[in-house]
């Protein structure tokens, strides 16, 4: 169980690490350029890619609170002696399964990107992650 946390916890850093170059074209005007500006998409490319990068955008918004409460009370549980190992293990498996979530949101949205992009592109942006 501890393992299968841990690959998990590892394969959402990676994935969020591969978002990162979309995650900066998120960002407020002028801080970072758009990484898709070069790939002369089409206006419904475009518009998909838009309403992809919003659901995803809005669904790590909404991960990362219910890692973020998840984790919290996990260590107010941790550090009560009062607890039981009963609640402190279910309080484990619901961040666990925050976790599991995210990395689905995550593995979701670039399977999504894999349908709307080429090869050529795809490869375009895992380089620019480098």
């Amino acid at each position: 169980m501890r393992r299968c946390k841990g690959l998990l916890v590892g394969l959402l850093v990676a994935l969020m690490a591969a978002g990162a170059t979309i995650a900066s074209a998120e960002q407020e005007k002028g801080k970072a350029p758009d990484p898709f500006q070069s790939f002369d998409l089409s206006k419904d490319q475009r518009s998909k890619l838009d309403k992809l990068i919003g659901e995803r955008k809005s669904a790590l918004a909404t991960g990362l609170q219910k890692i973020q409460e998840g984790r919290k009370k996990l260590v107010d549980l941790l550090f009560n002696k009062k607890t039981s190992e009963r609640d402190i293990d279910k309080a484990a498996d619901q961040l666990a399964k925050s976790e599991r979530d995210m990395l689905l949101s995550e593995v979701k949205f670039n399977k999504e990107l894999r349908k709307l992009l080429s090869q050529e592109q795809l490869s375009t942006l895992l380089k620019g992650q480098k």
